[in-house]
């Protein structure tokens, strides 16, 4: 299941022009690109604590004016006891504010995920500092190691 974030990108464009009588040429307009950076945000979440279910979150920063992100959770592997790898495990993947120690989700930015090579998260954003967020949602009995890679501008 796939959910798209929407978030409103402010764009602005404003063109103001005066003719004084005298006439002009067109000037040729250059298209500016953005630079995309693809940051690979790893780290674990624990098992649930006195049957609380655990999440982790990282911040991530959208510059250039903010623009167009993906977040595709591409490894997801718990521990079982006894050592055994789960490489299936579903988590919860959402996008988020960071105020402090808090990571704060955006509306419709979360989905349930298991690893791979698919974006589970896109939309836009504007530029800020952000947080992605990987949540136990089925109670796991082992500790979670988790890679996100998010590209942004």
């Amino acid at each position: 299941m796939k959910r798209f974030v929407l978030i409103a990108l402010p764009v602005a464009l404003t063109a103001v022009a005066c003719n004084n009588g005298s006439s002009s040429s067109p000037t040729p307009t250059t298209a500016t690109s953005q630079t995309f950076t693809t940051e690979v945000l790893t780290g674990t979440v624990p098992v649930p604590v006195n049957g609380v279910l655990q999440s982790e979150f990282k911040p991530f920063t959208v510059g250039q004016g903010g623009g167009q992100i993906s977040v595709t959770l591409t490894s997801a592997v718990e521990t079982l006891p006894g050592g055994t790898l789960l490489t299936t495990v579903t988590m919860g993947l959402a996008i988020g504010t960071l105020s402090g120690t808090t990571c704060t989700i955006i509306p419709n930015a979360s989905t349930p995920a298991q690893g791979g090579s698919v974006p589970q998260l896109s939309g836009s954003l504007a530029a800020g500092t952000y947080c992605v967020q990987l949540s136990d949602i089925t109670n796991q009995v082992g500790p979670v190691a988790y890679a996100v890679a998010v590209v942004h501008p």
